[in-house]
């Protein structure tokens, strides 16, 4: 056994093998497993080449596809057995198998060896290696014989010897094998990759069925083509119905992560979400993931922050906050309208000895009572705010015919009533002052504030000069 294997090494070492193949990439594939495995390659681009170069360089084995353009591998091995000086040199023919002509073409042309295509590197190699450890058995000489059979409509007329038969059988045999060993792997690998997608499928059903965010799948046209049990709840509308209509909001967020959606639901109610979208493959197809949360309590929510964050709490009124973000964007109102606006800004006469004597909860419904009688000489367009203290302004747009005098005996009114159905033993009394605004001659509303509030005390004072 370790002579003949020691043998098969030095043959190794010595052989030259021919390739002849017109595919350069194949070529190269080949040639690169064969050299890494210690052979001396040659490389013809068709058959006609491939026959001069085996006649110019008498390789040990010739390794040959059989579709090529000038002459095919059948041809070629044809016309190396014909010749004297090569008649010797086995003839592996690289084949898709598919025909089983395929055999009786290599036993008529005097192929030794069928390998498959696509091929097995290792399988090659050792078919190689097969190949030249018989070589000497080749080189012995056997017998040929003629045999004449008929098969697939048409008689042939074999010539072969026994080993060569007997080769040419056992490598179409080992490669219907190898065929079968494959589908096998690819047959298990199927139902494998098979039950792999059953259960992405089962793992996709459940996470779209029990995430409580809507999911819409919207195609390049625009239409939904899926949308999960979450999205029924949040359109409330069922998913056969979604699935064909046109998804009603646009999807480009503009570079942001997300947007803020109001959907009108069937019974008239509204619901606010927050959207995500995202582009990926749907079905070989490109589409754009909608993703959408039901946010309308923390829309709510916030809403009612914002208002917090603008209003007194004790009165109901805007606070100094409010008053000055409203009252800025009342000014750039009146400025493009080419409007004057008035700036009201009042206390309370004697707050202080009511809160000293009577206690801060008496004081706190005083103020109540004022912002309500401002509330009902203001309209409801008006911007109405308590600035701090008992300190109280409006700002409001000056319609035609509405002057200071309109505005402060409507407050007195007011007041009036408010003083007649009171028990208490004081009356409800405040100093005002208004100030113009005017577009020919914008100033801030910290000036016209300032303004007013000069105009107030001026009154204030007065009061007091009528009083003594």
């Amino acid at each position: 056994m370790s002579n003949r294997i020691e043998r098969a090494d030095v043959m190794k070492a010595q052989a030259e093998i021919l390739i002849v193949e017109d595919s350069l990439t194949q070529a190269k594939r080949l040639e690169r497993l064969l050299t890494e495995n210690g052979y001396v390659v040659h490389v013809a681009r068709n058959g006609a080449e491939g026959l001069q170069t085996a006649v110019r360089k008498k390789p040990s084995v010739v390794i040959s596809d059989v579709m090529m353009p000038e002459m095919d591998g059948y041809e070629m091995c044809r016309r190396i057995k014909n010749a004297e000086e090569i008649k010797a040199t086995p003839v592996v023919l690289l084949t898709s198998l598919s025909d089983p002509r395929d055999v009786i073409k290599g036993l008529e042309c005097g192929a030794d060896n069928f390998l498959t295509k696509p091929y097995d590197g290792d399988h090659l190699i050792r078919r190689l290696e097969h190949i030249l450890t018989n070589l000497e058995l080749r080189k012995a000489g056997q017998a040929q014989m003629t045999v004449e059979v008929f098969f697939a409509g048409q008689y042939h007329r074999l010539t072969a010897d026994r080993i060569q038969i007997i080769d040419l059988l056992l490598s179409t045999f080992e490669a219907a094998v190898l065929q079968s060993t494959q589908l096998e792997k690819l047959g298990g690998d199927y139902r494998n990759a098979l039950e792999d997608v059953k259960r992405a499928q089962a793992n996709f059903q459940t996470l779209m069925e029990t995430t409580g965010d809507a999911v819409i799948v919207v195609g390049d046209n625009g239409t939904i083509y899926y949308a999960n049990p979450a999205a029924e709840n949040l359109f409330d509308t069922k998913a056969s119905d979604l699935v064909g209509r046109p998804f009603a909001f646009p999807l480009d967020v503009d570079g942001d992560e997300h947007r803020e959606i109001t959907i009108t639901r069937s019974d008239g109610s509204k619901v606010v979400g927050d959207m995500r979208v995202a582009t990926s493959n749907w079905d070989g197809e490109l589409v754009q993931f909608a993703t959408i949360r039901d946010i309308s309590e923390m829309a709510h929510l916030r809403e009612l922050l914002k208002i917090e964050a603008i209003t007194d709490a004790l009165t109901g009124l805007h606070n100094r906050r409010g008053f000055m973000v409203l009252g800025e964007e009342l000014l750039r109102e009146a400025a493009e309208k080419k409007g004057n606006a008035l700036c009201f800004f009042a206390d309370l006469d004697g707050f202080k000895s009511v809160n000293d004597t009577l206690g801060h909860e008496e004081g706190d419904k005083v103020l109540q009572e004022a912002a309500e009688a401002l509330k009902k000489a203001f309209r409801s367009s008006d911007i109405l705010a308590r600035v701090g203290g008992d300190e109280f302004a409006a700002l409001v747009l000056q319609d035609p015919g509405r002057e200071e005098t309109n505005i402060t005996g409507r407050l007195q009114q007011v007041l009036d009533t408010i003083n007649a159905l009171s028990r208490r033993s004081y009356r409800i009394v405040m100093s005002a002052g208004i100030s113009r605004w005017e577009p020919d001659n914008p100033v801030s509303l910290g000036e016209l504030m300032s303004d007013a509030d000069k105009k107030m005390y001026r009154e204030k004072e007065e009061r007091r000069k009528v009083s003594k």
